[in-house]
């Protein structure tokens, strides 16, 4: 570990505050983190809580894992869930967002924004945060819209637990975000050619 310990202490570490989001199934009833793995996590090797923000972000995590990576599910198919508000105020968090940090950490972009499963490298990175004794870690979330941040939950000090600011007991997955950049894109296009048209 000695050498990414050596990165990640060259490495940009930030305090985090603000309003984050997660969505959970409707048997969860508190907001712990999870050993399961995950990108900023190995499996059964220490608890990490997942967070996002803005919604958007949250969203499109939901669809990644959901539906993207089960064959023949639709947002149809997804039952009523969980979506927890919660405040955030934690600091020795390794910042992941700054180009900087990427050249560091030897942490390339199509790793940082993988597909699912695809972890490694920053599973490696986030176990030398882990055993550094940092908090978490915030990075760009994997579709590039937003943040998410990951907490080491056994590491967190009482005053930085997430404090819950309210939780949507029945909250449905709305329409993919990434659905509507792309209609919203194509709306401005012709717009633009229109525009183009009529001063021709």
């Amino acid at each position: 570990m000695g050498n990414r310990a050596e990165a990640i202490a060259k490495a940009s570490i930030v305090a985090v505050t603000g309003t984050f989001q997660r969505h959970t199934s409707k048997r969860v009833s508190a907001v712990s983190g999870s050993d399961s793995g995950g990108r900023w996590g190995p499996a059964r090797a220490f608890d990490v809580l997942y967070l996002g923000r803005p919604l958007e972000s949250v969203v499109i995590e939901a669809y990644r894992h959901l539906v993207d990576s089960v064959e023949g599910i639709t947002a149809h198919g997804i039952a009523a869930r969980k979506l927890w508000t919660l405040e955030i105020h934690a600091t020795d968090i390794l910042d992941v967002r700054d180009p900087d940090s990427h050249s560091v950490l030897k942490l390339p972009e199509d790793e940082l924004f993988g597909p699912v499963g695809r972890y490694a490298r920053c599973q490696n990175i986030a176990r030398a945060a882990y055993e550094s004794g940092l908090h978490g870690i915030i990075a760009p979330a994997a579709e590039g819209l937003g943040e998410n941040l990951a907490l080491f939950t056994a590491k967190l000090p009482p005053a930085e637990l997430p404090r819950i600011v309210s939780v949507n007991e029945h909250w449905l997955l709305p329409r993919d975000p990434r659905r509507l950049h792309l209609v919203r894109k194509d709306l401005s296009g012709t717009e633009n050619n229109r525009h183009a048209h009529e001063q021709s």
